[in-house]
């Protein structure tokens, strides 16, 4: 594998595909690898972003440089008014690869409810048992194939790695606090304290562009145009005939024979629909869009898991990470806010390095172990403030409306502190820097979160599958009431799941692209 694939714009305007895939992101990768293995179809696969790989998303340690480089979409939230109006920065992926080539290529499937519940709601066929052949297709599991994982599948996972030392403490000090260790929380189950399952392969990050497309990419049916952003789809009939685009200055148009795909994710995928008339009719005629099906979900649904750091200060001679081929976050775990619970709704994640929210500073020799909650209540909404295509959008995720996602944050924060005292960690921990041993009330606790939370990077929602009202796509993914369009990425997901989404969005993909070949063989 090569992670120095360059993928310049390809030729394309007036031609002709059976396949058009609007982002090359996680799914959008994963759907052109898998579609394009029929050599009797052409794939087009377009990218807004960059077509190269430079070392800074290929290195792993790396990770943080690409925020706020011309790698990233760079997206912020409206004021939020349940967290001090702050604006919440939303990294995502501006490159081929999407946010798989600038997250922390953290692997987790998240909880086998969440998919059932799901299927409980409408959406039959995305249940536990039948997913999870899904994620162990993709998967190269270092550890071989059991009934859980899969190997020799493109998607590397990597668990053996040497860990920062503070790792190896935090681990022992989650047990001596009582939680079970875990060591494969990708396995029978999710909870406890676990080492990070990470895709790497070979000391360079495993993006969907590194595992799905390099390999692929000198198939004759497959074009990859990068730079190349969507405008609208172009609807005649209620049949999606083809999708405008945009490079530089100049717009064209490319034929759709078959299908047409939205991959560009949670704020771009709901984008292209609105600007093409596909969402609530009112708000299209704000700027003048002709309505071409009134969709009021798209849009909606917006969630996101909360995020907020916890700093800890440590000795004068503390090891900062240097392997190249490690992040900087290597242990997780997964514990309930309640022992009612019955699926785990906090995962702190734990870095080796001092991680401030805007606005705060202190010692550099320290290291974070955030506070999350992965099961969040509140809901916000996305909307349009124009109808160009580079117009910024209204981000509303209303973080942190319920008093259940603040108490989840609370008692994520009350469980760091129980472990970090315990004596596994006595000799790395000089004084907690933030949120300071001063707040300790829940009230002092919840303004501290409402004044630090952040994203866990984990935008869902938008174009949610089911089969209500507000629901944009059947549970075969396809946009209610247009013929030829689906949408293919972590906006269909009706509700988080209990953990990272990556791997889940790469997993809708693939069973995404088994729906599309058999929609063409007539066999579903």
């Amino acid at each position: 594998m090569t992670n120095n694939a360059n993928f310049t714009p390809a030729p394309i305007a007036g031609q002709a595909f059976d396949y058009v895939i609007c982002g090359g992101g996680s799914a959008g990768c994963t759907l052109a690898a898998r579609l394009s293995e029929d050599e009797n179809v052409s794939v087009l696969l377009l990218e807004g972003g960059h077509g190269d790989t430079p070392g800074m998303v290929s290195t792993p340690l790396r990770v943080i440089e690409i925020w706020f480089s011309d790698y990233d979409w760079g997206y912020s939230t409206t004021p939020q008014k349940h967290c001090h109006g702050r604006q919440i920065y939303w990294p995502r992926g501006k490159v081929i690869g999407g946010s798989s080539a600038m997250n922390g290529m953290i692997y987790v499937r998240g909880h086998a409810a969440d998919y059932n519940a799901w299927a409980h709601a409408g959406c039959h066929g995305w249940d536990w048992a039948n997913v999870l052949p899904y994620f162990r297709k993709s998967e190269d599991f270092d550890r071989g194939a059991d009934e859980w994982h899969g190997a020799g599948g493109p998607l590397h996972v990597t668990t053996d790695y040497a860990a920062h030392p503070v790792m190896d403490a935090l681990v022992e000090a989650a047990q001596q606090a009582g939680v079970p260790y875990n060591p494969d929380y990708n396995g029978a189950a999710l909870d406890g304290i676990s080492r990070i399952q990470f895709n790497t392969r070979n000391g360079e990050r495993a993006s969907t562009a590194a595992a799905f497309i390099n390999p692929v990419r000198d198939r004759p049916n497959l074009t990859v145009a990068s730079g190349t952003r969507v405008e609208k789809l172009l609807i005649k009939n209620g049949q999606v005939t083809g999708v405008k685009c945009r490079r530089g200055h100049e717009s064209f148009e490319v034929g759709v024979n078959h299908e047409a795909v939205l991959s560009s994710g949670t704020m771009e995928s709901p984008r292209i629909l609105m600007l093409s008339g596909i969402g609530p009719a009112a708000h299209l005629a704000e700027f003048d869009i002709e309505t071409i099906v009134d969709l009021p979900g798209v849009g909606q649904n917006l969630h996101d898991h909360t995020f907020l750091p916890m700093i800890f200060e440590s000795r004068e001679d503390y090891p900062f990470p240097t392997d190249p081929s490690v992040p900087p976050m290597q242990v997780h775990a997964f514990l309930k806010s309640h022992p009612s619970v019955v699926v785990p709704d906090i995962q702190p994640l734990f870095f080796s390095v001092p991680a401030y929210a805007p606005g705060q500073e202190g010692p550099m020799n320290a290291f974070t172990l955030h506070a999350a909650g992965i099961r969040p209540t509140s809901r916000g909404e996305l909307r349009l403030t124009g109808a160009d295509v580079n117009d910024p959008l209204h981000l509303d995720p209303n973080l942190l409306a319920t008093d259940y996602d603040v108490r989840t944050l609370i008692t994520s924060m009350r469980q760091i502190r129980e472990i970090v005292a315990q004596p596994a960690l006595k000799s790395w921990v000089k004084q907690e820097v933030y949120p300071g041993p001063m707040r300790d009330d829940d009230a002092s606790l919840a303004d501290y979160a409402r004044s630090a939370v952040g994203s866990y990077h984990h935008q869902v929602g938008t174009c949610a599958m089911g089969v209500s009202a507000n629901s944009v796509v059947d549970p075969q993914l396809r946009v209610r009431g247009v013929k030829g369009l689906r949408v293919v990425d972590a906006s269909i997901i009706p509700s988080v799941p209990s953990g990272n989404t990556n791997a889940p969005t790469i997993m809708i993909a693939e069973k995404a692209a088994d729906m599309i070949k058999a929609a063409r063989h007539g066999t579903h």
